[in-house]
């Protein structure tokens, strides 16, 4: 690190000493000559303002009395008004005392200034011809100046004046002059009295007034209050008449005058200085010390970019030295000036010596010195420094540097990520665009889009034939792109659409169908309706079958018993203790077949609907109950022991009681036969909002191989092998009784245990 250092101090120390040690050679190379100033614009227009003073002035003297500018230089030609197209109204004025006022506003500012300035630098005489009287503000002779007669003592003394000679038309007749640019100072006296000064700067402020939009060079159309418009036009006049003015600076008044203009004699010293390439050089040095620092990383004992890490944009190092550049090299001159200039008015030693008595010229000059190299140090420091950081990039590559620091970078990528989403969000919403939504927003927003491009290019006219070939190009590639993506989409939806009108139920809808997606919805919920039509339709054509199977058989067996005992009555030699006992067995047969048809002629009418109810306000907790009793006997037979758990007060439900009944008389019975013995029967009824729940558990005697939502079809036994005497439609019917008045039907099944959950609202 420290040869760097020390390589960086060396390279700046250099470049001050060098820029310092051309100091002598910038002050012989300048010439500063003071700029005449009487000849230039600035006094030359007071002197205009001074004879407009002036003049007016030996008029009052003239007359006797107090007068107003605007009687001296402000005249007005009235007529009635021909031929108008519109009129102002000055109330109770007229143009000419409205601009009269402005104009005593304006010489009144003048003779102010002439009052504080040249009145006080200068010595001054005018004379009236016509009146002979004059003004002056000294004893001295001053209209002898320029003449052959003048005396020898009143030209020596006066070694820069200006005398004017007006004709009675106002015409600058002859000009006399003294000083040091003769020709060049009655050039400019003669263009500014020429010039119509007065007239422009009255003018000037009345387009600032409330009349600002009158044109006063014009003929002004008028009304002062009533219904007559009066014509006029106004006359300024820019010079004095039939009059001599002098102005005359001794050699005393001269110097003070220069002095005054100091300002102004300081900024054409600088202007010397630039002309010399000062500015130049200081500028040539920055560029050597930038190059310095970016060629001095590559020095493998270098490190000093290494360390200054500030965090600075490359933006913001481009700016700084840019400012840099033009700023210090454009104060470069002037801190030349002030260090080695021998005026007072404008050097560092003279200043610093007024601060300070004490010191001598050399010692000043010493101090200036050392504080121009401290400051040239100071700011080649900053420079070298500044160009340092962007040797970062020798460190991270320039590549990383890049991405890292440059705002246009970071800019350039966020535009470009933006439009990146913009088009990946149009292309999204172009191919999953919906076909049902009104398509007028979507047609109205690109053509809008599309006449904002065609404007902009229609702004380079003729030259526009070129963009716009491009664009149609674009256009054309865009728009075939497009038309390629919907068609693959479409292609996917017709060998959808084909696949499942052959039948394929399992056809899988895969993929982005793009603006057919809602297509893709539909037909996958058509092929799940098929599907479950299918299922369903196999279901019932397998329920049909067992139907026909069970009830054949539920059927068959008592109708074969009932059969057989009839030929054994038939046959001879039957005791009548054998024909009681058949006949009994015939009864107990035929009460099973009526029974049996019974349930399937009520189960037919449950599962069509054919069911009549008549609702009543029925208490549902007595109604469990009271079934029971009639089951009580048979599930004592059976060993079951039913516990209950029903509210003590009255639950009314508006059902049929008789229908009612039928389930729980059904689900009693399903229990005592099918239920394991010894065990316990759970009966509980709760209300859950604005439902009423009756809950049924018992053990199963039997392995329950059957789907619990298989139970409750027609001729579905728990008891697959069909031993018992069971219809298998006892659970059918409840479930349609519940159903039909409302409720729902809930079985489960958890190992052996078997659960029927009726819910009434």
């Amino acid at each position: 690190m420290a040869p760097g250092y020390f390589a960086a101090f060396a390279l700046i120390f250099a470049a001050s000493v060098t820029f310092l040690s051309q100091y002598p050679n910038f002050k012989a190379r300048v010439s500063v000559d003071d700029p005449d100033i009487l000849s230039g614009s600035e006094f030359t227009h007071e002197i205009y303002q001074a004879n407009m003073v002036l003049y007016k002035q030996v008029r009052e003297s003239a007359a006797g009395k107090t007068i107003y500018y605007r009687d001296v230089y402000l005249t007005a030609e009235e007529k009635p008004a021909e031929n108008f197209d519109e009129y102002y109204d000055f109330e109770k004025d007229t143009p000419l005392t409205y601009a009269g006022e402005y104009l005593d506003s304006l010489m009144d500012d003048w003779h102010a200034s002439f009052e504080t300035g040249l009145a006080a630098q200068l010595d001054y005489e005018i004379v009236d011809h016509e009146s002979e009287k004059f003004v002056a503000n000294t004893e001295r002779d001053l209209l002898q100046l320029g003449t052959k007669e003048v005396d020898s003592e009143l030209k020596t003394y006066y070694p820069y004046y200006i005398k004017l000679n007006f004709d009675e038309e106002g015409r600058l007749a002859h000009v006399w002059a003294k000083g040091e640019n003769v020709d060049a100072l009655i050039t400019k006296v003669q263009n500014v009295m020429r010039s119509r000064y007065l007239e422009r700067s009255l003018y000037e402020n009345l387009s600032y007034s409330a009349y600002a939009d009158v044109d006063w060079e014009d003929d002004i159309y008028y009304s002062s209050g009533g219904y007559d418009v009066e014509q006029m036009r106004l006359t300024v006049a820019n010079t004095p008449r039939n009059c001599t003015i002098c102005y005359a600076l001794t050699g005393e008044q001269l110097a003070e005058v220069k002095a005054s203009s100091r300002v102004f004699l300081s900024m054409q010293s600088v202007g010397n200085y630039d002309n010399i390439g000062v500015q130049e050089l200081f500028r040539a040095i920055l560029l050597v010390l930038g190059m310095a620092a970016l060629i001095l990383p590559f020095w493998k004992n270098y490190h000093l970019h290494e360390q200054l890490s500030l965090p600075l944009h490359i933006e913001t190092i481009a700016v700084l030295l840019f400012c840099g550049f033009g700023v210090f090299g454009a104060l470069s001159a002037s801190l030349v000036m002030y260090s080695i200039s021998d005026r007072w008015d404008y050097s560092f030693a003279y200043m610093l010596r007024s601060v300070l008595p004490g010191l001598s010229g050399a010692e000043a000059q010493g101090i200036v010195t050392a504080g121009n190299f401290l400051l040239l140090m100071l700011v080649f420091s900053l420079w070298f420094f500044l160009v340092t950081i962007l040797g970062q990039a020798y460190v991270t590559g320039i590549r990383t540097y890049f991405k890292r620091r440059c705002l246009c970078y970071r800019l350039f990528r966020y535009i470009r990520l933006f439009f990146r989403r913009k088009r990946a969000k149009i292309n999204r919403d172009f191919e999953h665009m919906d076909l049902e939504q009104d398509m007028n927003m979507p047609l109205l927003k690109l053509l809008a889009v599309n006449y904002l491009i065609l404007v902009l290019i229609s702004v380079f006219w003729i030259l526009a034939l070129f963009p716009l070939a491009l664009y149609s190009i674009w256009l054309y590639f865009f728009l075939r792109k497009r038309i390629h993506i919907v068609q693959e989409k479409y292609a996917l939806l017709l060998d959808a659409t084909r696949s499942l009108s052959d039948g394929n139920l399992q056809t899988a809808f895969t993929g982005d169908w793009g603006m057919f997606t809602s297509f893709q919805e539909e037909l996958s919920e058509i092929q799940t309706g098929f599907s479950r039509a299918v299922e369903e339709e196999v279901k019932s054509q397998r329920m049909r079958t067992e139907l026909i199977t069970n009830v054949s058989h539920d059927l068959k067996t008592p109708l074969t018993a009932i059969i057989t005992y009839i030929d054994l009555l038939q046959e001879e030699g039957v005791t009548q203790q054998q024909r009681k006992e058949y006949l009994a067995v015939l009864e107990r047969k035929s009460l099973r077949l009526k029974a049996l048809i019974e349930d399937l002629f009520e189960v037919s009418k449950a599962s069509s609907g054919n069911v009549t109810f008549h609702t009543e306000k029925v208490d549902i907790c007595n109604l469990v109950r009271q079934v029971y009793l009639e089951y009580e006997d048979k599930a004592k037979e059976a060993d079951l022991v039913f516990r209950f758990a029903i509210p003590e007060k009255k639950l009314f439900l508006m059902l049929d009681g008789e229908k009612t009944s039928r389930v729980f008389d059904n689900l009693y019975s399903n229990i005592i036969k099918y239920a394991m013995p010894h065990t316990r029967v759970y009966v509980t009824m709760t209300e859950q909002g604005d439902e009423v729940a009756v809950e049924l558990k018992n053990i199963s005697g039997l392995e329950l191989n059957v789907p619990p939502e298989s139970l409750t079809d027609r001729f579905v036994r728990g008891d697959s092998a069909r031993s018992t005497e069971g219809s298998g439609l006892g659970l059918a019917i409840a479930r349609s009784f519940v159903e039909l008045q409302g409720g729902r039907m809930e079985i489960s099944v958890d190992g052996d245990l078997f659960k029927v959950i009726l819910r009434f609202e």
